[in-house]
């Protein structure tokens, strides 16, 4: 297929380490956007990239782009696209469409244009998937200003749905946060973790697959591999070399702690689930005596996401008081960084932040704040 151009959908606010994380996977042309990632790659990029992207939620796959004025040009357009190299006669297809600026405002029937293109181009008309069923290929319709996008979702399910966090509680931080956190963080396997208030325990299962290189899409099911076009051999030979980087008898010192007994027991058959279950300790522990543990031999990094919102009943900035206070005095030495939803519970905190990332979290913008303690 030659060169492919590809747009990889994130977090917003994180496209900037998305796109550091992409050049590193040997992507090209990597440009940054809002919510995302534009870059090109070869095939065996495309299956690298969601094999071991940690921070990407989808990569989209751009099959054209064109200036449209009416259904039926968007129709003859959408018609000389070679479908045949990415759907068969047994795959179910999801077709969606939206439209903003443009001559062509009905998404409905843009979606109808592009699907009886599909359907003509083939020769049959490929089942639709429904809600309830599980969508083999998403294929997706952007008008903007007149120019119509149609991309191909090559991850299917987002990458973020690891597939281990079987438990999880209220606004839970998305794995590709987690995992973006602690690469902006700089965690490093030979340093210490410590997840005060862990909730589902992500940030610690993110670190342990990061620590044994782990690729997180290893059991991810890609649409990709039902395209006519796939060379089988290739593919798995990117899923095989992405596997063999994994790496056993690494122990990092992972330390998670939750008040909550129940939430504590999730976690930990959460981490069980992503076989990571030997790699973290967990302690049942009040923030407000958090102390940096003994097993851990030398100063690391503290990472948490506090509750707040309608996560927590009563003071909110006294519990990033305590967490404040608790570093200050017992975490000499250490790093740390916090979630926060506004600047009172920045400035409750006390202490100086040294740099912060602003992102979306639950629909609202929040930051994560990076902190060093003072020896």
């Amino acid at each position: 297929m030659g060169n492919l151009v590809c747009y990889a959908v994130v977090t917003p606010g994180l496209e900037r380490l998305a796109a550091d994380e992409l050049n590193e996977l040997a992507a090209h042309d990597v440009k940054t956007a809002a919510g995302g990632v534009v870059f090109t790659t070869s095939m065996d990029g495309l299956f690298r990239i969601n094999l071991r992207s940690r921070i990407c939620t989808r990569i989209l796959l751009r099959l054209a782009s064109f200036r449209a004025l009416s259904f039926p040009e968007l129709y003859n357009r959408s018609r000389k696209i070679a479908w045949e190299a990415y759907i068969g006669p047994h795959n179910s297809i999801s077709v969606r469409a939206a439209c903003s600026g443009s001559k062509l405002m009905h998404s409905g029937r843009a979606q109808q244009a592009l699907a009886d293109a599909i359907g003509d181009r083939l020769g049959f008309k490929p089942d639709h998937a429904t809600a309830e069923q599980e969508c083999e290929q998403q294929i997706l319709l952007r008008i903007d200003n007149n120019q119509c996008t149609i991309s191909l979702d090559s991850s299917g399910e987002r990458l973020d749905r690891r597939g281990y966090r079987l438990h999880a509680g209220r606004a839970p931080l998305r794995e590709t946060i987690a995992a973006a956190i602690l690469r902006w963080a700089a965690w490093q396997r030979d340093e210490p973790l410590v997840c005060p208030m862990c909730g589902s325990g992500t940030f610690a299962m993110e670190a342990a697959w990061l620590a044994t290189k782990r690729a997180p899409g290893l059991d991810h099911l890609f649409p990709f591999a039902s395209w006519p076009s796939l060379k089988e051999k290739r593919w798995q030979r990117a899923r095989a070399k992405a596997a063999s980087m994994q790496q056993g008898g690494i122990r990092p010192c992972i330390v998670a702690s939750e008040l909550d007994a129940a939430i504590l027991a999730q976690a930990k058959e959460n981490a069980a689930t992503a076989g990571v279950g030997d790699m973290t300790c967990f302690e049942q522990r009040d923030v407000r005596t958090l102390t940096a543990p003994k097993q851990c031999e030398t100063a690391g990094l503290m990472v948490c996401n506090p509750p707040y919102g309608k996560r927590i009943k009563g003071g909110v900035l006294s519990l990033y008081a305590a967490l404040g206070r608790q570093f200050r005095e017992q975490f000499e030495g250490w790093r740390m960084v916090v979630i926060a939803p506004d600047g009172q519970c920045e400035k409750a905190l006390g202490l100086k932040v040294k740099k912060q990332l602003k992102f979306r979290h639950g629909g609202s913008w929040v930051r994560a704040l990076y902190i060093e303690q003072q020896d």
